[in-house]
């Protein structure tokens, strides 16, 4: 009896052992990235393709700026949604004309292989810079004037698709946006003004939503944001250059800032006429209420998580809606927090990969 005892004891210790040792990983044997060690699916499998898929830049307009990449899965139909994606870069830094996006690809959040790999069409878009200026004479004194140039890009770009879609084989009524930095800025103000109902929802990955904020002012203004290294994936639409894209130097992100808006945003000083303007959660901007997901690092030093805060209670407020709970992918707004994850999803212990499938989530119940 003794040794019976002993025996299914040995046994439940055995399996309590095996259950909390478990191994998380991609346990799709099919998946590019299968991990045969892993117990416990974390939903970062990849695929390739089933079939190779297109890409197409397309023009919509007449600046060599205006155009985009566009991947199509290689099953599609005319029932394929296309996601727009937008980049960032202070408003007046983006790759040259003629080269690739990158930071959607491998060497950035890699998002657009899962997107493709979920069925998805995706376009990634460039769009006309603000001109960069260190001189508070030559701005533009203007804030809409550089924010009325993209969201006419984003109404063209969409419209082009919408044209394109039966050539293209995809749907010409369902599109989504994501933003990431300045791009997420641009996305938000584009869409919760946006009356077209073929863009189901938004989301934004670490975007500024007020815009005269004290420390998102003093972050961009200290290093390493106030000495950002000019390169070819990072181009400099520079004023000093006649407008032309640079490649070389450096660049002051508060300049960038005050460049778009058009008026310099003092740190201790308040600008309401220029900065409410382009404030994503200021009330007056908050027009459709469309299903919004605020996606933010825990340790960003340029744009503080709290500016998601901020954009949520407006949303709530104004449109009478609730905050989600942790797991609620079908509520009308949502803001999720990732520990370790800095600005750009920096940070060796950011889990991109459960920021993909995050990603997937809202897209399967929004889009």
């Amino acid at each position: 009896m003794k040794k019976s005892i002993l025996f299914a004891s040995l046994i439940a210790l055995i399996a309590v052992t095996v259950v909390s040792c478990k191994k998380k990983g991609c346990t799709d044997p099919i998946a590019i990235n299968y991990n045969e060690n892993a117990d416990k699916d974390d939903g970062s499998c990849l695929y390739e393709p089933s079939l190779p898929t297109t890409v197409q830049r397309i023009s919509y307009g007449a600046d060599d700026r205006q155009h985009f990449d566009l991947y199509i899965p290689g099953t599609h139909d005319e029932n394929t949604k296309t996601v727009l994606l937008v980049h960032g870069g202070a408003w007046v830094l983006g790759p040259l004309a003629a080269d690739s996006v990158i930071l959607f690809g491998p060497l950035g959040i890699d998002l657009t292989s899962k997107l493709l790999n979920e069925g998805y069409a995706v376009a990634v878009m460039k769009y006309r810079l603000a001109c960069y200026t260190e001189d508070a004479i030559s701005l533009s004194g203007n804030p809409s004037f550089y924010m009325d140039l993209i969201v006419e890009d984003l109404d063209l770009a969409i419209a082009k698709l919408k044209t394109e879609a039966a050539m293209l084989v995809i749907s010409p009524n369902d599109f989504a946006l994501i933003g990431e930095s300045a791009g997420a800025h641009i996305a938000l103000m584009y869409a919760l003004q946006c009356t077209d109902t073929a863009l189901k929802t938004v989301i934004s990955f670490y975007g500024p939503t007020l815009m005269d904020e004290e420390i998102f002012k003093a972050n961009a203004s200290s290093a390493p944001y106030n000495n950002f290294t000019v390169n070819s994936f990072f181009a400099l639409r520079d004023g000093a250059a006649g407008c032309d894209m640079s490649t070389t130097g450096s660049a002051d992100l508060s300049w960038g800032i005050n460049s778009f808006v058009g008026a310099e945003l003092e740190v201790g000083s308040v600008n309401a006429a220029f900065s409410d303007t382009l404030s994503p959660a200021y009330a007056n901007n908050l027009v459709r209420n469309l299903p919004v997901l605020l996606m933010h690092g825990m340790s960003d030093d340029l744009v503080p998580h709290a500016h998601g805060d901020s954009l949520l209670v407006e949303l709530n407020a104004k449109f009478g809606t609730t905050p989600a709970a942790l797991n609620d992918f079908s509520a009308q707004h949502k803001l999720l927090k990732y520990e370790n994850c800095g600005h750009g999803w920096s940070g060796g212990g950011c889990n991109k990969a459960a920021i993909r499938q995050d990603v997937i989530e809202w897209l399967e119940a929004h889009f």
